[in-house]
């Protein structure tokens, strides 16, 4: 039970205030935080949809059971922590002008619900790409990996942001991605400098991968070696991780996955050597390249016209 003007944060990152309703503003905000609100006896917990952010301060008000509001500030602690960085892997390969999005690792969870301020696009000249990128959010789940998209109505052909804005990219041009120093990790901690990457747009890539230019070669029993698939082009580096999966009969085989920097090529190291048998790698149809296009179908395809379901692709080889 808490006091008559108890508020806390308690260990689940909720917000816990005496009353009957609450809400919770970051700083002086005049617009409440998202979140959800649970009621328990004469008290209140707020769950937000994002983290709190260590450092940061929150305007707490809460609605006692005979009415009136009270207002409460929070500041979080911030603890000491080392800075945050980012990479964009494979950012040595050049992107096909019509690319739907990039990946930012970093090596802490990150502040969520600011990235539009925290990423610009600039040309070369300095100016900003305005309107790059779309303002869906999605985070892995330890809010270490950030799929930034680049708008898609732009990107695609022939629609009508791509015809009156223009699409984000330019075959032939380069272009610097720029990460602000102020964006925070949950813990409070911003990264301290500016990052910078480079991004060089190549021809567009309308073409859904060719599985039959594949190139494999079996592993030989009584090793640990490799099972490498090079493919014909840059594929989506995350979906890589789930979309192939080596089976020997109902068995997958368990390992490490590796992939080149320049997004062309897919290995498996086993966990235990390889027995004499038949194997299949099964892959995910919807694997995509970095335009989007998958193995079933190109990323401009009319929408209008329903699509099958395409069964998983099976590439089979033997370990002798």
């Amino acid at each position: 039970m808490l006091h008559a003007a108890e508020v806390r944060l308690n260990d689940r990152g909720q917000i816990e205030a005496p009353g009957k309703e609450v809400r919770v503003f970051r700083g002086e905000a005049a617009t409440p935080l998202f979140g959800s609100v649970s009621k328990d006896h004469d008290s209140v917990r707020f769950t937000p949809s994002l983290p709190f952010v260590a450092g940061e301060s929150y305007r707490v008000e809460f609605q006692s059971t005979d009415g009136t509001w009270s207002t409460k500030h929070l500041r979080f602690v911030r603890p000491k922590a080392e800075l945050p960085t980012v990479v964009m892997r494979h950012s040595d390969t050049p992107f096909p002008a019509n690319a739907l999005k990039f990946y930012l690792h970093f090596s802490q969870a990150m502040e969520q619900g600011v990235f539009l301020e925290r990423i610009t696009l600039h040309r070369l000249d300095g100016s900003v790409v305005q309107g790059a990128f779309r303002e869906t959010e999605l985070w892995s789940p330890d809010g270490k990996r950030l799929t930034l998209w680049l708008h898609p109505g732009r990107q695609k052909t022939g629609v009508n942001l791509n015809t009156d804005d223009g699409p984000v990219l330019v075959e032939g041009e380069r272009y610097r991605l720029k990460i602000a120093a102020s964006w925070r990790s949950t813990e409070g901690v911003p990264l301290g400098k500016k990052y910078t990457f480079w991004i060089i747009a190549a021809a567009p890539d309308h073409q859904c991968p060719d599985l039959k230019r594949w190139k494999f070669a079996a592993p030989k029993r009584g090793t640990r070696d490799p099972l490498h698939i090079l493919f014909d082009e840059p594929l989506d580096p995350a979906m890589m991780h789930s979309a192939l999966h080596v089976r020997s009969g109902d068995q997958e085989v368990k390992g490490a996955i590796h992939i080149a920097s320049d997004a062309r090529s897919w290995s498996l190291v086993p966990a235990v050597e390889w027995p004499l048998g038949r194997y299949d790698i099964v892959i995910d149809p919807l694997l995509e390249d970095l335009a989007g296009n998958n193995l079933q179908h190109p990323f401009e395809v009319d929408r209008d016209q329903p699509l099958k379901p395409a069964p998983a692709t099976t590439l089979r080889f033997e370990v002798r």
